[in-house]
């Protein structure tokens, strides 16, 4: 089953850790529309920009798999609203900035002018249009308004 033109909803919930960890990461209904939003209004306009395939990280998480990993207890990724994309370039995130409707965006990690990854998420109502960089200070994640 697709959630857009280019994205599936096993690739969506893959996860090598709920695999390994025998978690169960499937979407129940409310998951599957936020997800296919996300794909629809984000995912699907980057991957026509970009002109190429683009894999997904990390899409949905269930609450365990999202425990099992770390991510916070109000992770959008639970909700199917958010996707951790293998994207890197400055350049490339501030076009999502000018061209692409999202909640938050946060460039992970990396260095200036390339991210570790992209984290994008959607809501169906009320985007944020929030921009951040997360880096580690002292083994801890902060999040900064991201300067271009």
């Amino acid at each position: 089953m697709n959630l857009s033109k280019h994205v599936t909803v096993n690739e969506f919930c893959f996860s090598p850790t709920a695999i390994r960890a025998g978690i169960k990461n499937v979407m129940a209904l409310q998951q599957l529309e936020n997800a296919t939003l996300l794909c629809e209004k984000v995912f699907e306009p980057l991957r026509a920009h970009v002109g190429k395939p683009i894999k997904i990280n990390s899409g949905f998480r269930s609450p365990s798999l999202n425990r099992a990993i770390g991510g916070s207890s109000s992770s959008q990724h639970c909700k199917g609203q958010a996707m951790d994309l293998e994207l890197h370039d400055k350049e490339l995130f501030d076009w999502i900035i000018d061209n692409l409707e999202y909640d938050q965006l946060i460039f992970e990690f990396g260095t200036e002018q390339q991210a570790a990854w992209f984290h994008i998420s959607y809501s169906h109502k009320n985007n944020r249009k929030e921009v951040l960089r997360a880096t580690k200070k002292a083994g801890k994640t902060v999040y900064s308004k991201y300067i271009r």
